[in-house]
């Protein structure tokens, strides 16, 4: 594996949430686990005996949607080629598109199929697990019209074991329908019903600003000319180890709150009670993903600074910093090994968030770094 050794940056947030730097002596090594040129990884999650799976950009030149990388840093179908392709005629069998990927501790691999609501029929998103050992499909939860928006864009969730409960992120903004309507999908894994709280939640709102990497704001270019420069709600989600509490914060916003896991769980709470619940937790930067770990740190990726670093109540700190490596760090995981495990896959160059022109320089990567 290629490796990089960076200094790592300490950014102290003061009320106001603006980031100021001081060097310090800790260092990082990143490693190149895996590179790919004709497609694109989405995001990552890795199991507990350390196999790594990832997620397959359905926009990329591949039809297989789910790969699990090996040691060589090759990759494998999994689990097997007809489920990891797009859905055929009028079958579920199948991923339309998915960027969301957990496994959770009793070794079941999740992926979250954000649908395809232009299919005839009509595709709906939905929640699969495969259990690792054997491949086999152990669980399918469609998601209904009812806990949807028109424009939900359904990628990033946490599996709640200790609760029996999958919370979804919903960013909304699929499209660039606006205005956006974040809020969590909850879904209970023992009888499928799932419910939609806290839409438009002022935690899930982003700061007033353009998300900017390398001097150039993320923007969109509508079919009548009109440009558009997003500020993304309501995105990277994580659990702690204990499932205790979960994490969660604005892709462009600068705040990761928490909320009590057991209190999502609950039925009966209304969205009164829950907004209670939640409470202010760490600054961070604008960021695509984050994992929590042990002792409350929080690892984030930096998409504005082209690195990832840790979260503690009261100050962010730059693990590891490339220009070139950490083009939009995007979805992370943490291995048994004391790895943090990073996907960077130019988001920012794609037509989509560049005003339809496409600037992407592949290779894109999955990268490592060792945090213990």
């Amino acid at each position: 594996m290629k490796k990089i050794i960076l200094a790592a940056v300490i950014y102290f947030a003061p009320q106001t949430h603006t980031f100021v730097s001081a060097q310090s002596k800790a260092k990082s090594e990143i490693e190149v686990v895996s590179s790919f040129t004709d497609e694109r990884p989405s995001n990552i999650a890795i199991s507990p005996e350390g196999g790594i799976f990832v997620t397959m950009s359905a926009e990329g030149k591949t039809q297989f949607l789910l790969r699990e990388i090996l040691s060589d840093g090759k990759t494998v179908n999994f689990p097997d080629e007809e489920w990891i392709k797009k859905p055929v005629g009028n079958s579920i069998k199948g991923i339309n598109s998915a960027i969301g990927i957990q496994v959770s501790s009793d070794n079941i691999l999740w992926v979250l199929d954000m649908g395809n609501s232009g299919a005839d029929p009509k595709q709906a998103p939905k929640l699969i697990g495969w259990d690792i050992k054997s491949r086999a499909l152990v669980h399918v939860y469609p998601l209904p019209d009812a806990v949807l928006r028109p424009s939900s864009f359904l990628q990033d969730f946490v599996i709640d074991e200790k609760h029996h409960t999958a919370v979804i992120a919903d960013m909304t903004m699929g499209g660039m329908i606006l205005p956006a309507t974040p809020a969590f999908v909850v879904i209970d894994l023992k009888t499928g019903y799932s419910r939609r709280i806290l839409e438009n939640h002022s935690s899930f709102q982003p700061v007033d600003e353009p998300v900017i990497v390398n001097g150039r704001a993320i923007s969109h270019q509508f079919a009548d000319g009109k440009k558009y420069e997003p500020k993304y709600p309501l995105n990277p989600i994580s659990i702690d180890p204990e499932r205790s509490w979960i994490y969660y914060g604005a892709l462009g916003g600068e705040k990761i709150y928490r909320i009590a896991a057991d209190a999502v769980a609950n039925n009966d709470l209304q969205n009164a009670d829950l907004e209670n619940k939640i409470e202010y937790y760490a600054p961070k930067p604008k960021s695509d993903g984050f994992k929590v770990g042990s002792n409350g740190k929080v690892y984030v990726t930096d998409v504005e600074h082209n690195a990832v670093g840790v979260s503690t109540p009261g100050k962010y700190t730059i693990l590891a910093q490339d220009n070139k490596l950490f083009s939009w760090p995007d979805g992370v995981a943490l291995s048994p090994d004391g790895y943090l495990y990073i996907v960077s896959d130019q988001l920012q160059n794609k037509p989509w968030w560049n005003n339809n022109q496409n600037v992407s320089k592949p290779p894109y990567y999955i990268l490592r770094v060792k945090i213990k």
